[in-house]
């Protein structure tokens, strides 16, 4: 284990929130911020916001710095830059109070918005730039964007109910959207640009789900839409489709997938890449360039979630219902750097410096059983604590800024003089790797403009079934139908 890393773990156990040492190996070693075990958390470097129905909280890990109080709070977000703090309040049966605060003096910042109704899977139904220069809200169908508490412009959007706002650009686009339920029969999405044209238009097939998915520099987008039914009855999960916004043309076109559901997609820190997990069990891992162009096949494996480090590493998994398998590669020069498995995992977390990770089974997910394990990036257990009730543990922040490293090369032990004979066993990992690559669901890197899906069936995008053989007609002689 690398010396002198300074993490620090924040647990919410049924005894209250707590900060720990990453190394601690006991209830005595940990300092008591908060007794409310209900409450939720933001997290930062140097200050944790708790709230609950009641009340909001400002530590600094130390006291308490400030404390308001509220009769039915509802929920609370944090902007991307950390200036504003926005909370929504339940007035009475159909009423709702939306409040926007300077962050961390917890001022009102001049502006409310009332409403009757509240969707908790819109939240927050008020958006900043990453700047908070211009915040955005859509009212009565129509999207307003607001600069100094004065609004700029309003654009019609139909029956769009939710947004997405493009981060890190100086004149940010919203993404407008709707989904279909039993009111509403179609779907529709609209690009709009910060002067309140709509950029862009397309009405959406079948879609009942959908996720806005920017790169980090805001400069690539992608949409991942599902619909709740397959009409072709191939899949219990429904139908999905992954969608990639050129910018330069202004239209949607459709990556190529495996056949099945999507499971999960997520940029890599850079913006220079990303991962889609796709296809029926076992799902096949393929990374993409920022345009869309396939660059490595991870293989295929029983996996359903990406999770990218701070730095060069990715965690591949299969948690939820799966075996709890974790495997870490680099994503600098593709080889797999480790491999682990967590069986029952609620959550998982890399540290800071991306050369850690947690991994922990909590309540109500499990209700027994309850702890938490940190690993190094080998798989090497480090810690492992055992609670009778654990609600969340995460990592605290830190400004420390560490640079990205390649791993650490490992002491090769001393090699003995080969063997006559070699004989594959099943849990050898030669003999792992050999069997999938014959059975073609091992790792490879992909060609420019190379298709891939099923191994045996290359020359079709993933998702296609292949055109069937036409049957060559054979013409008989003209001395055989003179005959006939």
């Amino acid at each position: 284990m690398e010396q002198n890393i300074p993490h620090q773990l924040i647990i919410r156990n049924k005894n209250g929130v707590y900060l720990t040492s990453m190394l601690a190996k006991s209830d005595e070693e940990m300092q008591l911020i908060n007794q409310d075990s209900n409450a939720q958390l933001i997290i930062l470097e140097d200050q944790i916001i708790m709230f609950n129905k009641q009340s909001i909280k400002l530590h600094n890990y130390k006291q308490i710095l400030k404390e308001l109080e509220f009769t039915n709070l509802q929920n609370v977000h944090l902007t991307e830059s950390k200036q504003h703090l926005l909370v929504i309040e339940k007035i009475d049966q159909q009423s709702f109070q939306l409040q926007i605060l300077k962050f961390p003096s917890l001022e009102s910042k001049g502006i409310n918005f009332n409403f009757k109704t509240f969707k908790r899977e819109a939240w927050p139904i008020l958006k900043f730039s990453s700047d908070d220069q211009y915040y955005f809200i859509i009212i009565n169908s129509k999207l307003h964007c607001y600069a100094d508490n004065n609004c700029i412009y309003q654009t019609d959007i139909g029956n769009c109910e939710f947004f997405s706002v493009q981060p890190n650009t100086p004149k940010p686009l919203v993404v407008c959207y709707s989904l279909m339920d039993f009111n509403i029969k179609e779907s529709f999405l609209k690009i709009v640009d910060i002067n309140g044209k709509v950029k862009y238009e397309k009405k959406l097939h079948q879609t009942s789900d959908l996720e806005v998915i920017w790169s980090p520099n805001g400069q690539s987008l992608l949409i991942n839409k599902g619909f709740h039914e397959d009409n072709t009855n191939k899949s219990y999960f429904g139908q999905n489709q992954v969608l990639f916004y050129d910018f330069p043309k202004n239209a949607l076109r459709e990556l190529p997938t495996y056949e099945g559901p999507i499971h999960h997609v997520q940029w890599s820190p850079s913006s220079k890449e990303f991962i889609l997990l796709s296809g029926f069990m076992p799902s096949g891992a393929v990374m993409y360039d920022n345009t869309c162009k396939p660059l490595f096949e991870f293989g295929k494996d029983h996996k359903n979630k990406i999770i990218w480090g701070n730095g060069r590493f990715v965690m591949i998994c299969g948690f939820g219902n799966l075996d709890g398998s974790i495997h870490i590669w680099d994503a600098k020069t593709l080889k797999q750097v480790s491999s682990n498995k967590y069986k029952s995992a609620s959550l998982c977390h890399w540290s800071p410096c991306s050369r850690y990770y947690v991994c922990a089974k909590v309540t109500p997910r499990m209700n027994v059983d309850n702890q938490y394990s940190v690993f190094d990036y080998n798989g090497k257990e480090i810690i492992n604590r055992k609670f009778l009730e654990l609600y969340d543990v995460q990592f605290r922040p830190s400004n420390i800024k560490f640079e990205e490293r390649a791993p650490t090369p490992t002491k090769q032990p001393p090699q003995e003089a080969p063997k006559k004979q070699f004989v594959a066993f099943a849990d050898n990992p030669l003999a792992q790797q050999m069997r999938a690559l014959k059975a073609g669901e091992g790792a490879r890197v992909l060609q420019v403009n190379e298709t891939f899906g099923k191994q045996q069936n290359n020359n079709y995008p993933p998702g296609y079934e292949p055109p069937k053989e036409k049957k060559k007609r054979v013409r008989k002689p003209k001395q055989q139908q003179q005959q006939q």
